[in-house]
């Protein structure tokens, strides 16, 4: 009996240990899927790994079915914006930026300066007290400026209107608000009526058409619905060519009732979808997650019923979609490459991740896991102080780390990259801008950025609220807001760049100004001191030569403006170009060392060329 319950008992201990095993392998799988033994091998992306490390996917919208205006914009019908302070905007806080590891990016090195191009376009934009058809165009703090050129016009995208100028002239041609855009349609929701801002305006120039839009609600915080209103001009011609407009219901299908998308950036690709990403706030303020989504840009364009898909996940603040540069079939990503999401992850790290639209766009769309790339070291900025400010009670946002308007591709040669920008503290303790190249080339996300730096040319003024764009050329220009304390250094606009054939990690053409401003911002909104600057800028690349920059950005052309009776913010359009610039092929800026490329698959590859 004994040796038989000694067998039994050796049996079961077999079988206890199998279990084990198996749990063992389980657990140790889980762990791998969560990166807990990750390497720079592993964390590396390529197009085509048949989506082993989704780790979110977005869900089908119902589909939205196109309105239709096809009228002149200059005879649309007025419906007054939406005035709001936008508060709110204040009370919403992201979680503060990791401390990242130590690195060893080198710093820029010092070379001569070269000349930055002057502008060639210089005229005013809208200002918040403007009227255009709706009556005033402003609504609230900060104006969120943006806007984008095409053919022959430029669209300024502001908090809460829209305006279109001949680009040729600088003449501004149509204005009106947002809610009267809308409800050209009309499309019968809070985006005829309630329109609430953060616009942007994206251009499609491999069809030629302009995409506008922008969010609205009711209020915030509350409980929804949230709406995500596209105006897509159904021609080149945005004043007389018509629009379908599109209002889509952002808090429905993968994202809770009451997800309030915050802050959208947008992108198109060249797979057909336009892209979005924004932070997610629950119905009381609280944060939700990143938003991403995709729209079909055949449907926008075409006036059929929107096709598109939503998620929501844990990803981190600040997450964007990549926005194509390029007109020729050479500059385009290759087949199958999935549009690229940046955010600023670390002190010293971005994340990158891939997503995978579904079919037309649609459900099914898949979020990668995150590569890490490095960056130069970069702490969080202080906020910009003013002239005439005593006590520096209205020091202006820097809007933190944060990836701002827009991540681009370029492609030069067979060399793909995104360039970024954010803002990050300078050794001085001012704030510059924090810009980067990373490499994407074939589809492969390398670990190290190709080249990186905080933009400081003095330690005299503060510069914040950048935008970035590459020229056919892989010339680079970023735009920027600039201030000190002391007068005449009021908040003003100006840009820096650099060429393709400059040293790696520089900005050496010199620093120009687009306009001086004459005044600070002094005033209060939302019952205490108005912070708030900006919110973003925005540097496109004209389609026609694709050499020529536009850049928008706000100021205040006296104190008067900037006084608490006016509370008047402007707005500035300008234009330039590299001299050089489509006359043929420069030798391109030097890729990262060759150990911060990683390839996900042990096969050999032949040596990258050089990258701009």
């Amino acid at each position: 009996m004994k040796k038989k319950s000694t067998s039994k008992s050796a049996f079961f201990n077999f079988r206890v240990l199998i279990g084990l095993f198996v749990v063992l392998t389980g657990v140790f799988l889980a762990l791998l899927s969560f990166g807990f033994f990750s390497s720079a091998k592993a964390q590396s992306r390529k197009v085509g790994n048949d989506h082993a490390d989704v780790v979110a996917v977005a869900h089908a919208l119902t589909p939205v079915v196109a309105k239709s205006f096809d009228g002149d914009v200059r005879t649309l019908r007025p419906v007054p914006a939406k005035q709001d302070e936008r508060d709110w905007e204040e009370k919403l806080e992201l979680p503060p930026l990791p401390i990242g590891p130590a690195n060893r990016i080198a710093r820029a090195v010092t070379i001569p300066l070269g000349p930055m191009p002057t502008p060639i376009q210089n005229f005013e934009g809208v200002a918040r007290l403007d009227t255009g058809t709706g009556g005033q165009l402003g609504g609230g703090f900060p104006p969120d400026t943006n806007g984008e050129v095409g053919l022959n016009h430029y669209i300024l995208a502001i908090n809460t209107g829209y305006a279109i100028y001949d680009k040729a002239t600088g003449t501004r041609v149509a204005a009106f608000t947002e809610n009267s855009l809308f409800s050209g349609g009309p499309t019968g929701t809070l985006c005829d009526t309630n329109s609430g801002g953060d616009p942007v305006a994206v251009y499609d120039q491999l069809n030629n058409r302009f995409i506008l839009t922008n969010f609205a609600l009711i209020t915030f915080p509350g409980p929804g619905p949230f709406f995500q209103c596209f105006a897509v001009s159904k021609t080149s011609d945005p004043v007389a060519g018509g629009w379908y407009l599109y209002a889509v219901q952002i808090d429905s299908g993968g994202l809770p009732a009451g997800t309030f998308p915050d802050y959208g950036k947008f992108g198109h690709w060249n797979d057909g979808c336009l892209y979005m990403g924004a932070n997610g706030f629950n119905s009381s303020g609280g944060s939700a997650g990143s938003i991403f989504a995709s729209f079909s840009l055949n449907d926008m364009e075409n006036g059929l019923p929107l096709t598109g898909a939503v998620g929501l996940a844990n990803l981190g603040s600040s997450l964007f979609p990549t926005n194509l540069l390029g007109t020729q079939p050479g500059q385009m990503p290759p087949p199958g490459t999935p549009n690229y999401f940046v955010r600023t992850a670390t002190t010293t790290t971005y994340e990158v991740r891939t997503f995978t639209p579904g079919q037309n766009c649609g459900a099914g769309g898949t979020m990668s896991a995150a590569t890490a790339v490095s960056h130069v070291s970069a702490p969080p900025p202080n906020n910009p102080p003013q002239p005439n400010d005593p006590g520096s009670l209205h020091n202006l946002d820097s809007l933190g780390t944060r990836i701002m308007q827009k991540v681009q591709y370029r492609k030069v040669g067979s060399a793909e990259s995104l360039w970024v920008v954010s803002t990050a503290r300078t050794p001085a303790a001012l704030a510059g801008p924090l810009w980067g190249q990373l490499d994407v080339t074939g589809g492969t996300i390398a670990t190290t950025a190709v080249q990186t730096a905080i933009h400081a040319p003095d330690n005299t003024l503060w510069r914040w609220m950048g935008s970035i764009a590459a020229d056919q050329d892989g010339n680079v220009a970023i735009g920027y807001s600039t201030t000190n304390g002391v007068v005449p250094n009021f908040p003003s606009i100006a840009y820096a760049g650099r060429l393709a054939t400059d040293p790696p990690n520089t900005l050496p053409q010199t620093e120009t100004q687009l306009i001086a401003g004459g005044g600070s911002q002094l005033f209060d909104c939302g019952g205490a001191a108005c912070h708030r600057w900006g919110d973003y800028s925005a540097m496109s690349v004209d389609p026609v030569d694709d050499c020529t920059f536009w850049y928008t950005n706000e100021y205040y052309p006296d104190q008067t403006e900037g006084d608490p009776a006016r509370r008047n913010w402007h707005t500035r359009i300008g234009s330039f170009k590299f001299p050089g610039c489509g006359q043929g092929a420069p030798t391109p800026t030097p890729t990262a060392t060759a150990a911060s490329r990683v390839t996900p698959t042990p096969r050999p590859r032949p040596t990258p060329p050089p990258r701009p």
